[in-house]
């Protein structure tokens, strides 16, 4: 396979490195892509699909190894197969066994593609996706489209996917100034049991939430995203309202820095309100997070915080620790930093595929593994998917969402894979006045 010999084993990336640490049945550190089709799907051709497009990213087929300091991936010569949707959504991947880091499958006219995070981010595994799609279309349909079907902008060599950005762009900074972070307001419900993960999804409109956030004329991200964080001020206490509103959001790095790599290269900013110092009213709930989506995406400061962490791979001390106090270490931090954020919300933005595949495509979606609560975004067409997960047994949260969505003469598709929420239930819930 080409690019297998040109390297047998990798470091993982800065983002990559607190998964392993991390990773239990609870949380899974595992997120899930897929694309409906208009069709049922065929077995046999998408594993013709996989098996194609998997050249293309051959520094997906690895497995994860312990070391003595870290984790690393070793390639290997096991190949993906195909198999029937039987696993609840997000389950575990990594088990400290010799096994690929992915794994696909499909549901009638879905196809799924689950992704340990310590192997890539969004932007890689819906790369990946996209190109099982296309090979599965084209495979399908080729007395359709025989040689005149347009290729995937997917010709980065092995070294560019395969590289560390992190370490590309990492920049030796002393005195970095230090960020003040007060204490969230935390989701504190009863958990679900730890291997069933709920999902509630909603299907609108692109161009109807458009219309919507541009009559508070602001973007489709910052509309739902203050949308979101109303919908868990209404299940605060005025005693709660004391603590800020944060929702933390992943950004993909390769808008600013440029990067063909398919690891993880993404950082994390934060928006937040508290209630308790502002109105509350929706237009300045938007208008606040309006500027700090502008504060925080600035180059500089983006820079600033992927250096700040990446110093602490680069630490003498730390490097020489072995990987058992690194993992106690590891999932400290992890704790600390959970410990200021309320909720997740992820664009992972608009999906593009060739105009001559649209029509066989209904749409994609993400969803993400979580120890509380995420709302994961993309959309294709017109078609916009938006997926709470959520380890909670509750959800007023979600309701409130969609809800408000409908009084803004928004038309939801509802979908849950909880069998004690009927999707009509939601669905007649999320609609009342």
């Amino acid at each position: 396979m080409p690019g297998k010999r040109s390297l047998e084993w990798s470091r993982l990336d800065n983002a990559a490195k607190i998964f392993p640490s991390t990773s239990s049945k609870t949380d899974t550190n595992v997120f899930r892509f897929y694309c409906e089709l208009k069709s049922p799907i065929d077995s046999a051709v998408l594993q013709n699909a996989v098996n194609t497009a998997i050249k293309d990213f051959p520094n997906f087929l690895c497995v994860m190894k312990k070391g003595a300091f870290w984790y690393y991936l070793e390639q290997c010569d096991i190949e993906p197969v195909v198999i029937e949707e039987s696993k609840t959504i997000c389950s575990p991947i990594y088990e400290d066994k010799k096994k690929l880091l992915l794994e696909i499958s499909y549901y009638k006219n879905r196809i799924n593609l689950e992704i340990y995070h310590a192997l890539s981010d969004g932007t890689g595994a819906m790369q990946l996706l996209k190109t099982i799609v296309y090979h599965y279309i084209k495979i399908l349909h080729k007395a359709e489209f025989g040689d005149d079907l347009p290729l995937l902008d997917n010709d980065a060599s092995f070294a560019q996917k395969s590289s560390d950005s992190f370490r590309k762009y990492y920049q030796k900074i002393k005195n970095t100034p230090k960020t003040k972070s007060s204490k969230s307001y935390k989701l504190k419900m009863k958990k679900r049991d730890a291997d069933h993960l709920q999902v509630i999804e909603g299907i609108a409109s692109v161009k109807n939430v458009l219309e919507v956030a541009h009559k508070y004329n602001t973007t489709l991200t910052i509309y739902l995203t203050a949308v979101y964080m109303d919908a868990i001020h209404k299940e605060m206490s005025l005693q709660n309202e004391r603590r800020p509103v944060v929702l933390n959001i992943p950004v993909n790095l390769r808008k600013i820095f440029p990067s063909e790599t398919t690891k993880n290269f993404f950082g994390m900013i934060g928006v937040e309100y508290n209630y308790s110092k502002k109105t509350g009213d929706f237009a300045d709930m938007i208008a606040t997070i309006d500027r700090s989506f502008k504060e925080e995406l600035q180059k500089d400061r983006l820079s600033a915080r992927m250096n700040k962490l990446s110093a602490l791979e680069h630490n003498p001390f730390i490097r020489i620790a072995p990987l058992p106090l690194k993992n106690i270490a590891l999932r400290w931090g992890r704790r600390i930093a959970d410990s200021k954020v309320t909720a997740v919300i992820s664009n992972v933005g608009k999906v593009d595929m060739p105009q001559e595949m649209a029509s066989y495509i209904d749409m994609f979606g993400v969803l993400a593994s979580t120890l509380r609560l995420q709302l994961c975004i993309s959309s294709f067409g017109d078609r916009l998917q938006m997926g709470f997960t959520s380890s909670f047994v509750s959800t007023d949260i979600q309701k409130n969402f969609f809800r408000m969505l409908t009084e803004n003469g928004i038309d939801v598709e509802i979908r849950s894979n909880d069998f004690d929420i009927s999707a009509g239930e939601m669905k007649k819930d999320a609609s009342m006045s």
